[in-house]
């Protein structure tokens, strides 16, 4: 039994002001107005046209959030918060946070989503629909994905060498570091058109430019081409039912040389049981964002592998962040 007091209820129950707290200093730009030596709340206000009081309040939350530091008045951001919420920062967040500030107001209809049994807005809103949110939606991915890389990139059992599909690539941020990486190894990303337009401007001044190429399609029905080495299916079984993931995965698999191998990496549940929290929240976002989309669990989307018949299927887990790594081979012929 866990022991819970009514002080942990109420935080949990009041968790949602410290991200709109975040959310709002992000959509207003508040970070970029502190400028490297911080300001006071008068300079920022004057530099957004905004509220003096009011951004002095929201100032003062960031701060008791600690993702600011006060001293006499003038506010910065804080040494651990830096490197990802300063748009010079090494590893910034803000494109990903900003993706996130699309979802955020979705979540207060998450009721609604549940009794209907329908996503909250129209399914693939960001995937063209809109070309300002799914460039939102594609740099977003870009900025998690330079955060979760140090972790996810060692467990992607990928080839050195040789030719590799990055299937539903997104920004191609892993592929295009893998190419960086490998110098005999090729790419080729394969997304819908309006995002392999945005992916393009990302890889542009990539050493490996030369050696990384676009199929704009949708791997539900259009031809991924190969034979690969290898292929990567990366933060996209979410977006599937189980029965259509196991046709995706079986359309993957044709595009493999015999012994190519696939990687399926995704936030997943743990065999059966409610953990990670993380992937389990996230099955909550899908359902506002996709009809049929969900979080599958480890045990789950191994036996979709091997019921397309792959083999030697292993499944393992990166290390410090919720996402797993399920591999399988292709038959030799």
């Amino acid at each position: 039994m866990n022991n819970w007091t009514m002080e942990g209820l109420m935080d949990l129950a009041t968790g949602y002001w410290r991200a709109g707290a975040l959310m709002a200093a992000v959509d207003l730009d508040l970070f970029t107005a502190l400028g490297t030596e911080g300001a006071t709340a008068h300079d920022v206000a004057t530099r957004l046209g905004a509220s003096e009081r009011h951004v002095a309040a929201l100032l003062t939350a960031l701060a008791a959030m600690k993702l600011l530091q006060v001293n006499q008045g003038r506010f910065s951001l804080d040494p651990g918060t830096a490197p990802f919420l300063s748009p010079s920062g090494e590893m910034c967040l803000l494109d990903s946070l900003r993706f996130n500030a699309d979802l955020y107001t979705l979540w207060g209809r998450l009721a609604d989503t549940v009794r209907s049994g329908r996503p909250a807005i129209p399914p693939g809103a960001h995937l063209g629909m809109d070309a300002a949110r799914t460039r939102r939606f594609v740099m977003g991915m870009h900025s998690r994905a330079l955060g979760l890389a140090p972790q996810l990139l060692p467990a992607l059992p990928i080839p050195e060498a040789g030719r590799v599909l990055d299937v539903a690539s997104g920004p191609g941020t892993f592929s295009r570091m893998l190419a960086e990486k490998c110098p005999e190894l090729e790419v080729t990303q394969m997304d819908l058109p309006a995002v392999l337009d945005v992916a393009r401007s990302l890889t542009a001044e990539s050493p490996a430019a030369d050696r990384i190429r676009f199929q704009p399609g949708d791997y539900h029905q259009n031809d991924m081409g190969g034979p690969f080495d290898a292929a990567l299916f990366c933060g996209a079984i979410h977006q599937e039912s189980p029965d259509e993931a196991r046709r995706v995965l079986n359309r993957i698999l044709q595009s493999l040389r015999p012994g190519g191998r696939l990687i399926v990496a995704d936030l997943m549940l743990d065999g059966d049981t409610p953990a990670p929290a993380f992937a389990a929240l996230f099955a909550l976002t899908m359902m506002l964002t996709s009809p049929a989309g969900g979080v599958h669990s480890t045990d789950a989307v191994e036996a979709m592998l091997r019921d397309v018949g792959l083999q030697h299927i292993a499944v393992s887990a990166a290390e410090g962040i919720p996402y797993r790594v399920i591999t399988g081979c292709k038959a030799n012929a």
